[in-house]
């Protein structure tokens, strides 16, 4: 997979079957919660603060990446990578660019899935 792919699709067909197998509601319901979810994780980080609440961007960067990564939001998982493991070192220029990656590979990839799972779409 390339730095610049947006989902892993791969990872999407784990989860809720190839295209011709009948659709998993549990799943579906999952991936409103982790969308849900994932929308209030990245308004946390943009209403942190960067100069004294880095240990909660940290968590909340972690969190989030890591549940983008299950739903193969690949891009969004490699930017919240990059606050994650180099928040210590991160200028706010830096932050605010891999936050704005991360914030818009989301909402891309929100569409780009639901477009494709039509049962996701409600």
């Amino acid at each position: 997979m390339s730095d610049s792919v947006l989902i892993d699709w791969e990872q999407l067909e784990m989860i809720f079957g190839e295209e011709d197998e009948e659709f998993d509601e549990d799943m579906a319901e999952l991936f409103h919660e982790f969308v849900e979810d994932g929308k209030g994780c990245l308004e946390n980080l943009k209403a942190g603060s960067f100069d004294s609440d880095k240990d909660s961007l940290c968590r909340d960067s972690h969190k989030l990446k890591g549940s983008s990564s299950n739903f193969g939001f690949a891009k969004v998982a490699k930017a919240l990578a990059n606050i994650e493991d180099n928040m210590a070192i991160l200028t706010y220029e830096a932050f605010k660019a891999s936050l704005s990656e991360a914030e818009s590979a989301f909402h891309e990839s929100t569409e780009e899935v639901t477009r494709k799972y039509l049962a996701l779409q409600n």
